[in-house]
């Protein structure tokens, strides 16, 4: 058994001995997390000074709890260019590059009131695992990164959440058909298939990702080719800010889906890629055992890709 393995287990094994010393009918902080959340603000909060809107008025994010010990973060501000990376000038570039997004899977200490999100993906490359206390005040969820100190002042970044109440569902869907697909998958491979048989592996030989259908029509996901830069993006050269985007992608909204046709039609808040935010993307799926395949709508003639999950149990 992998370590990696035997860590999730041991994680499961102590989150159920927490959950059963729990007074009965009493809530566990993990438990209370789980569920969709939109992000409100995120202020960095100095001595002696007003807090400061690392994204500016309106910034645009949700982070997602799963119940099976998954999770997926993503924050931006509401102002970058509306142009697509490929064709965006250097400033617009890193303009762009204005996004947090991560995925891993997620831990908490009841005692000491904190999360730990253990990052497996991530579009600004960093330390694996992020820490922050949780603080709950009815549907508001707010995240405190550690205190630290800058010529001799404290700060600390507030990150505040929202939950969302389960998504409007779109005529002529029903919020039932959600439950064919709904869970967390897992990324398999990602490849495109060119009209002369070559096949183009976008996301490289053994690309990471999750895509999350939650159940109550909120849906995360991100993709991740391992093989891209580490430098940290505050000091990435220009070149470098553009691999890192060409090599993720993320967009989070809601979704809907028809059986009978089976699709699924994602209806994007943000995307890495702007120029989608706001349009509704669509993915032919094929359920074959714990095995979901997507397919992009194609052009007859043209490439054709196929997205290969498998769920999470």
């Amino acid at each position: 058994m992998s370590r990696r393995r035997v860590t999730q287990w041991i994680c499961t094994a102590v989150a159920a001995l927490l959950m059963a010393a729990m007074p009965q009918g009493q809530a566990t902080l993990g438990s209370q997390l789980v569920g969709h959340w939109r992000l409100v603000s995120t202020e960095q909060i100095r001595d002696g000074e007003p807090p400061v809107a690392t994204l500016g008025d309106g910034p645009v994010g949700t982070i997602v709890y799963t119940a099976d010990g998954h999770m997926q973060a993503q924050l931006t501000t509401s102002a970058r260019p509306r142009v697509r990376p490929a064709d965006a000038t250097t400033a617009e570039a890193r303009e762009l590059a204005r996004y947090t997004a991560y995925f891993g899977t997620f831990t908490v200490d009841e005692a000491a009131r904190t999360v730990t999100h253990q990052r497996d993906g991530t579009f600004g490359p960093g330390a694996r695992d992020f820490v922050r206390a949780i603080a709950l005040t009815g549907n508001r969820l707010a995240l405190t990164t550690p205190t630290t100190t800058v010529e001799g002042k404290t700060r600390f970044t507030r990150i505040t959440w929202e939950r969302l109440p389960a998504a409007p569902v779109a005529t002529p869907y029903s919020a039932a058909a959600r439950q064919e697909v709904a869970g967390t998958w897992q990324l398999v491979e990602h490849k495109t298939t060119l009209p002369g048989g070559d096949v183009r592996r976008n996301f490289g030989a053994a690309p990471k990702g999750t895509f999350v259908f939650h159940p109550d029509g909120h849906t995360s996901v991100q993709i991740v080719n391992p093989d891209r830069p580490a430098t940290a993006l505050t000091g990435a050269s220009d070149e470098e800010v553009r691999a890192l985007q060409r090599t993720y992608l993320a967009y989070f909204g809601s979704y809907d889906v028809d059986p009978a046709t089976k699709k699924i039609v994602v209806h994007t808040t943000a995307d890495l890629n702007p120029m989608n935010s706001g349009a509704d993307q669509i993915r032919f799926y094929e359920l074959e055992g714990d095995l979901m395949h997507l397919q992009p709508a194609s052009v007859p003639g043209g490439p054709v890709s196929r997205i290969t999950w498998r769920r999470v149990k």
